[in-house]
Formats: structure tokens, C-alpha cells, sequence
């Protein structure tokens, strides 16, 4: 049985900067591994992971930071509604490889 009282907040990992095609791939088997519910989408600075739950994202990033020598994270939050009362909270990751 669920617990009712937690609620799942989604997540982005933004990819951004210099990555070739290899390291895309090795990203998206590490968020494959490691993540239940995912999204990928190809965008022209580079690529989007949706992720729904932030939990899930962090332990995705941890791993991609063992991959990349030279890598910047920054992170933000955004209001993104009521669930059961709670509010939710999107968290944004922007990893930029230099």
C-alpha cells in the first residue's frame, strides 16, 4: 500500500554544452538504469530529461558526474501546483559539460 502523505515532485535534467554523441548515450542508459518514468526530448542546445521523481534524477546525476571531468550543475525550483493538498514543486538540474 502507497503511503497517501508523500507526493512524487517531477524533475528536469537539462544537458547543455560541448557533449558528442557517445555521452548522450551514456546518459540515457544511466537515466534508463536508474529511473522508473522518463522522458527524453532533443532539443537545440542540447537535451531535455523529464523525470518524475526528483529523488530518481538525483541519483541519475550523481552518476552522470562520475562520467564527465569537467561538469557545472546548477539548480532551481518552480512552482508547479497542488497535489492532495501539498504543493508541488518542479526542480530544474542544468548540467552544462564545458
Amino acid at each position: 500500500m502507497q503511503n497517501f502523505r508523500s507526493v512524487k515532485h517531477p524533475a528536469i535534467i537539462q544537458i547543455r554544452g560541448a557533449v558528442d554523441d557517445e555521452t548522450y548515450e551514456l546518459i540515457k542508459k544511466i537515466v534508463e538504469k536508474t529511473c522508473e518514468e522518463f522522458v527524453f526530448e532533443k532539443i537545440k542546445k542540447g537535451m531535455d530529461i523529464y523525470i518524475s521523481d526528483v529523488n530518481e534524477a538525483r541519483v541519475a546525476i550523481s552518476k552522470i558526474k562520475k562520467i564527465a571531468n569537467n561538469i557545472e550543475i546548477k539548480t532551481s525550483t518552480k512552482y508547479a501546483g497542488l497535489r492532495m493538498g501539498r504543493v508541488r514543486t518542479l526542480f530544474v538540474y542544468c548540467l552544462r559539460f564545458g
